[in-house]
Formats: C-alpha cells, structure tokens, sequence
C-alpha cells in the first residue's frame, strides 16, 4: 500500500494468495451475483492482473471448493460455495452431510441437505436469521426460568433455523410449511442431525396453534412480516424471542414500527447484503415507548 495525496491506492500487484482473497471478498460483499466474465473485468481494472491469470485463479478456487459455478435464467455466475462446511456465526457450522468436520469443543455442527428448500446457507437471509439465533440463545435469559424451551419456526424450508434453534439450546420446536416439498426435506434433515423427538414439521396455520413458544423464527418477506405480527403476538412467551429475517434494509423502519407498537422491544439487528434480520424480546408490561432506530451498516461494496 502507498499513499498518494490523502487516500490510499491499493498496490497493482499481486501475488496469487492477494488475488484469491480479492476475488472472494468481492463475491462475499457484492449485493447482486455476478458471472466470471464480470469478475474478470473488474478485477482487471482494479489491479495490474491479466484476465488469464484471473481465469486460472477462479479455476483454482473452484477445485478447492470455495467458489461454484450456479446457473440462473440461462445465465451461468459464479458464487461463494456452500458445499463444505461453513462457519456461519461464531458457534455454528452449517455442512452437507457427506462432508466431514473436525468440531471444536464449543461448536454447534447443523447438517443440511442440499435440495429444492429454501434454507442451505448459500443466502444471506439464511445466515443472518442464523446469527439472530445465536444472539437470542446465548447472549440473553431466553433460556432461564422456563422449565421447556420451545421454538417456532414460520415457513421452516429445509428445516435449518429450527435445527439450530434446538442444536443451541432450545428444548424442543415446531417447523410450519405449507409446501409438502419443503416438509419432507425438512424431516429427512431432521432424521440426519437426530433429532426427530425434538422436532416435529406440520402445515398448521399459526392460527390453530394453542400454545406459546420462547422462540419464534420466520425468513419471509416483509409483507408476510406484517401481516403475521397479530399471531406471533399471540403465541409468544412473555421474555420470549423472535427473530425476522427476508427483510430489506429500506423495508426495516416500517417493521421495527409495528412490532415494536405495543408488545414487543427491538434487541439486535444484523445485515447482509441489503437484507436485514431483526431480534425483537417480548416485554412483561405494554411497551409504552418506540425506539424504532435502524443502526445496521454494512461493508461498501466493491
């Protein structure tokens, strides 16, 4: 690095192990994806590198399985791969179940599938309603005074966000879908990481559920968000979490402002890419007060 007047100015030139760093990290922090003639050229015109070596770079982050080649609408991107074991959170690991991992005494290992669901990891959404989780279980009291832990997971998917929930501490949960796809992948991920006692998957509506939970989840998009908010009052334990996630940035303020209106307290927040996941705790009194403030920033994009 050098300084030229009050900025600085990236060297030109790197070695292989710079521009592997380089390529992923603008993969990992580009909102939009991006195809590998794309990534050539603005790598290209950022550094004194040729689209050859670029090439041979991409190929070999390929082979060792940090990067993958996906195809949408005809056209082919490459993308971070989640085909391994990833660390998503400082605790957990999502990983396929054919692919092995030496745990640390303190992680919490969640194995999932690849198929049709929605919920492997390759999404923002996914990792940060991960992080939402973890924040809820270990860094508050959702799991003293309360004899059996219970989490709902809204629109489960593959199942993901209600297997963590448990793998962290959560007694026992419930994963609602109305796709029978998505219900069936969610129990065969559920027989993988063992827990078919602790976690049953049904098409339920919210409406028809009579009990109360300490932890409720739901990736969905805003508007569902909304709409759901008089049931997730309802069936939330007082203390209880509830951690959203499929949020937009620019749609957050609008969210914060209706849960927080009457039952609900805004915790925590964590963005990615554009998206949002916001922790709400439910209050013992009526919350007099809204303190609906969005502090969420993220990395500048390259």
């Amino acid at each position: 690095m050098f300084e030229q007047g009050k900025g600085v100015v990236p060297d030109p030139f790197l070695s292989s192990k710079q521009l592997k760093r380089e390529l992923l990290g603008l993969i990992e922090n580009r909102r939009e994806k991006i195809t590998p003639g794309q990534l050539e050229r603005t790598i290209s015109q950022k550094f004194s590198v040729k689209r050859k070596e670029i090439k041979s770079v991409i190929k070999d982050l390929v082979t060792e399985g940090a990067l993958i080649y996906t195809y949408h609408y005809g056209r082919t991107f490459i993308e971070k791969s989640f085909n391994k074991a990833v660390r998503i959170s400082k605790y957990v690991i999502l990983k396929p179940p054919t692919i092995s991992f030496g745990a640390k005494a303190d992680d919490v290992v969640v194995e999932i599938a690849h198929g049709a669901s929605f919920g492997t990891g390759q999404h923002p959404t996914t990792r940060i309603a991960i992080k939402g989780i973890e924040h809820a279980v270990r860094k508050s009291s959702l799991l003293e005074g309360d004899k059996e832990t219970s989490t709902l997971d809204i629109g489960t998917g593959s199942g993901v966000l209600a297997i963590t929930s448990v793998r962290l501490g959560i007694d026992k949960g419930i994963g609602l879908d109305i796709d029978p796809c998505a219900r069936h992948e969610a129990k065969a991920n559920i027989k993988i990481n063992g827990l078919e006692d602790k976690i049953k998957i049904c098409d339920s509506s919210l409406e028809s559920l009579n009990q109360k939970f300490t932890l409720i989840t739901a990736n969905l998009r805003c508007p569902t968000l909304k709409k759901i908010y008089p049931a997730i009052a309802k069936i939330t334990k007082e203390g209880g979490a509830v951690v959203l996630s499929g949020v937009k940035t620019d749609e957050v303020s609008e969210l914060i402002d209706i849960y927080t209106e009457k039952y609900f307290e805004y915790n925590w927040e964590e963005c990615e890419k554009g998206w949002a996941c916001l922790l709400f705790l439910k209050t013992t009194a009526p919350v007099t007060q809204n303190f609906s403030v969005f502090l969420c920033t993220e990395k500048k994009e390259i």
